[in-house]
């Protein structure tokens, strides 16, 4: 019976991104260590990385909101935010709407053709 029960863990932690050594020991593959493009500094918290839209090298995603402020012109009220997925938005308040505010304009940031494999890299599952 227990047989059959390490089998079946077998099976589970072969769909997982690790190794399991002879003293069953678990190796994680060794994450990259990310250098934002826009400050030069190390990033610390991957999960809020965003990948540059001409190269596909990681930046801070308070790097990428601060460039993206300077860049564009924004109106009285107007403020930039993120949307998911890559992208971000020019946002005005606007109670009439039932959102409470209205998308100016779009700005798809990531080209996901693009997206370097250090993201890949990032997402094992545990």
């Amino acid at each position: 019976m227990n047989g059959d029960r390490d089998k079946r863990n077998f099976r589970r932690d072969s769909r997982r991104r690790h190794h399991v050594n002879r003293d069953n020991t678990i190796v994680f593959p060794e994450k990259p260590e990310l250098v934002c493009a826009l400050c030069g500094e190390i990033i610390k918290e991957a999960a809020s990385t965003l990948a540059m839209p001409d190269t596909g090298e990681p930046a801070h995603f308070d790097c990428v909101m601060k460039k993206l402020e300077e860049s564009e012109t924004l109106e009285e009220g107007d403020t930039i935010a993120y949307l998911g997925g890559g992208n971000f938005g020019i946002i005005r308040k606007n109670s009439q709407n039932p959102a409470g505010f209205e998308i100016k304009k779009k700005i798809d940031f990531e080209n996901k053709d693009k997206i370097g494999d250090w993201r890949k890299k990032l997402s094992y599952k545990l």
